[in-house]
């Protein structure tokens, strides 16, 4: 593209310039501006709320797809707990975020614990049997 001198140039820059007044006095005139404030006015009206209202679904889904993903073994209750929180209006989201990222911690059981268990076993077994011979 050849170059051009510096007076064609400016005189090009303000054809250019006067061209573009011209041009916007006529669209202010032809209304271009109401047409566009109401597109903007009708996007703001309804893809916005729209978008928002996805926004604030995926958000609150949020934890029970972290819970998922860490295979955490309360998972079901966790997405219980975001689906209350899209509800009452994100009131226990934190703690659902905060319950996902934790994993449970496993107590063992005591020596009496664990005696008492069997004990009880050992009562449900005998008292099921003596239930089906008394039949």
């Amino acid at each position: 593209m050849p170059r051009l001198s510096a007076p064609i140039k400016k005189a090009t820059q303000i054809a250019l310039f006067g061209g573009l007044c011209a041009i916007s006095g006529q669209v202010l005139a032809g209304g271009f501006v109401d047409t566009l404030a109401d597109i903007f006015s009708w996007i703001a009206i309804i893809i916005v709320p729209i978008v928002f209202a996805i926004a604030y679904w995926q958000i609150h889904y949020l934890p029970s797809k972290i819970a998922e993903k860490r295979q955490h073994p309360q998972k079901e209750a966790i997405h219980a707990m975001c689906m209350v929180s899209r509800f009452s209006g994100g009131l226990f989201w934190p703690i659902a975020f905060v319950w996902a990222h934790l994993r449970p911690t496993i107590v063992p059981l005591s020596k009496e614990q664990v005696q008492a268990i069997a004990q009880a076993q050992k009562n449900s077994e005998a008292n099921s049997s003596s239930n089906g011979v008394k039949e």
